[in-house]
């Protein structure tokens, strides 16, 4: 049961983020670059570039055997210039708001912090450690192939 909600959960993000694409192109050719959908298509650009942060950080595809923590460095200086292009081009808030800017920087840095932390425990508690629940699984590869 577990496998079928989350496939379901995965078809339904799928198509809501399709249509959504979709809806936005269409709004641009009929009602031009208004604010909600250059902010909607901000916002996929910016998901789009977090998910390729995420396979380019945390698989093997282009960085390998690269320690945990350096992972989460490399993401998080990465993906901030990203989501900052993304703010500044979907007009997210005023450019020239420094104030804005750095409350932008203050949530996306506990955001971060938060989130390391809360992965950091769960793998803890339920893996020992990000490197040594990556090394059982390289254990585990090497000895099938």
């Amino acid at each position: 049961m577990n496998r079928i909600l989350k496939s379901a959960l995965v078809r339904v993000c799928v198509t809501f983020t399709a249509a959504m694409a979709l809806w936005c192109a269409a709004g641009l050719i009929f009602a031009g670059p208004v604010e909600g959908v250059v902010i909607t298509l901000s916002l996929l650009a910016a998901c789009l570039a977090l998910v390729a942060l995420q396979v380019l950080w945390f698989t093997e595809v282009v960085v390998r055997r690269a320690p945990y923590p350096a992972r989460i460095a490399g993401f998080g200086l990465t993906a901030l210039p990203a989501l900052a292009a993304a703010a500044a081009l979907g007009g997210w808030f005023p450019a020239d708001n420094g104030g804005a800017w750095i409350t932008f920087l203050a949530i996306y840095l506990i955001t971060l912090a938060a989130i390391t932390a809360g992965y950091t425990l769960y793998y803890r508690r339920t893996a020992g450690s990000f490197d040594a629940a990556l090394a059982r699984y390289r254990e585990g590869r090497g000895q099938r192939g």
